[in-house]
C-alpha cells in the first residue's frame, strides 16, 4: 500500500455489509463500491492455504468500466495500513454498468498464525482489510465506499450451501458425505426426510466445506427419494440435496446341507 485510506463509509445493513436490495447511486462518473465480505472456509493447514473470503462489489457508473483493477485482502492485527502483511488479491479486467460482482480470494497460510493469545500460542490474525481498486488504477469520484477493516470475528459467513454427496444412493445406516460451504465449524445438525418424516442423521465429521455422516436407519422395501438438510450451528439452514435410500441386503441363506 502505498496511500492511506480515507475515512469509510459503513457497509450496508451489518456490518460485514450485505448486496441484497442495496440501492445504486447514480452516477454519470467512475464509482467503484464495496458491498459485502462473507468468510467461506478457514482452510487447510495440511497445505498450508488459509482462509477464504467472498466479496461483492458494484459498478455504480451507467456505462461498463473497461479498464483492469484490483481487489485485495489484508490480514493484520492493526486497523491500520500496512504493506508487510499477509495479502492476496484477483484482477478484475472489466465490470459492466450498475453490474453487481463476486470473487473469493484466499489469503496466505501465514494470515492463520499472525496473532498470539494469552497463552503465546499461535492463532489467525485479527483484523481484515478489503480494499476495491487497491492500486487506485481507476478514477473515481468517490472513494470512501471502497475499503473497509474488520474484526476478524464480525466477518459473518456465508449462507450454508449444500452442493453434492459423494454417493447417489445408500443404504439404511450407510456411511455418505455432504458437500458445500459455510457449514461452520462446529457441529449443526443434518436432518434427512423421507416419506414424510424428519430423521436426524448421525454426525461422524463436521467442517467448513462438509459433512460426513451416517444415515438413520429405518426399513425400506423399495428404493425411496430422500432430502438432505444441513443446519449449522446458529440455525442457518442449506438447501436440500437429494439421495436415493436402497433396501438393505438381506444375507444369503445357504442351502440346507444334503442328508447323508
Amino acid at each position: 500500500m502505498s496511500w492511506r485510506y480515507p475515512a469509510w463509509v459503513s457497509l450496508p445493513i451489518v456490518v460485514s455489509g450485505t448486496w441484497v436490495d442495496v440501492p445504486r447511486v447514480a452516477t454519470e462518473d467512475r464509482d467503484l463500491q464495496l458491498l459485502a465480505v462473507r468468510f467461506v472456509d478457514a482452510g487447510h493447514p495440511e497445505q498450508k492455504k488459509g482462509p477464504r473470503y467472498r466479496v461483492w462489489f458494484r459498478n455504480n457508473d451507467d456505462k461498463k468500466l473497461r479498464k483492469d483493477f484490483n481487489i485485495m485482502l489484508l490480514a493484520s492485527n492493526s486497523r491500520d495500513a500496512a504493506t508487510d502483511v499477509p495479502q492476496a488479491g484477483v484482477e478484475i479486467d472489466n465490470i459492466e454498468a450498475g453490474a453487481i460482482r463476486t470473487v473469493d480470494i484466499r489469503l496466505p497460510f501465514e494470515a492463520s498464525t499472525l496473532a498470539r493469545d494469552a497463552e503465546n500460542r499461535a492463532v489467525p490474525f485479527r483484523f481484515l482489510h478489503v480494499l476495491v481498486d487497491s492500486h487506485q488504477d481507476v478514477d473515481e469520484s468517490f472513494e470512501e465506499n471502497n475499503g473497509v477493516v474488520l474484526a476478524r470475528g464480525d466477518v459473518l459467513p456465508v449462507d450454508p450451501s449444500s452442493f453434492s454427496t459423494d454417493v447417489t444412493s445408500g443404504s439404511p445406516g450407510s456411511m455418505i458425505n455432504v458437500a458445500g460451504e459455510g457449514f461452520g465449524p462446529e457441529p449443526g445438525e443434518v436432518i434427512v426426510h423421507v416419506n414424510g418424516l424428519e430423521l436426524q442423521a448421525e454426525i461422524y465429521g463436521w467442517y467448513d466445506l462438509g459433512v460426513h455422516l451416517k444415515l438413520p436407519t429405518l426399513p425400506v422395501a423399495t428404493e425411496t427419494q430422500a432430502e438432505i438438510v444441513v443446519v449449522r450451528g446458529d440455525g442457518a439452514v442449506s438447501n436440500p440435496v437429494q439421495v436415493l435410500i436402497v433396501p438393505a441386503k438381506s444375507p444369503v441363506t445357504p442351502p440346507p446341507a444334503p442328508a447323508k
